[in-house]
């Protein structure tokens, strides 16, 4: 892990305690979102 994706987690956990639980269920849902568009760019590349 390089020291840049280090510093995001730190300050992810760092902020989420202070997090309303609407902020925390978007911050959830823009990561799903990530992860579900880097799986479905991956299928399109082995074609």
């Amino acid at each position: 892990m390089s020291e840049r994706e280090k510093q995001i987690l730190e300050t992810i956990a760092t902020a989420i305690p202070k997090m309303s639980d609407f902020d925390k269920g978007y911050l959830l849902g823009m990561g799903e979102a990530m992860v579900s568009q880097k799986q479905d760019d991956r299928k399109k590349e082995r074609r």
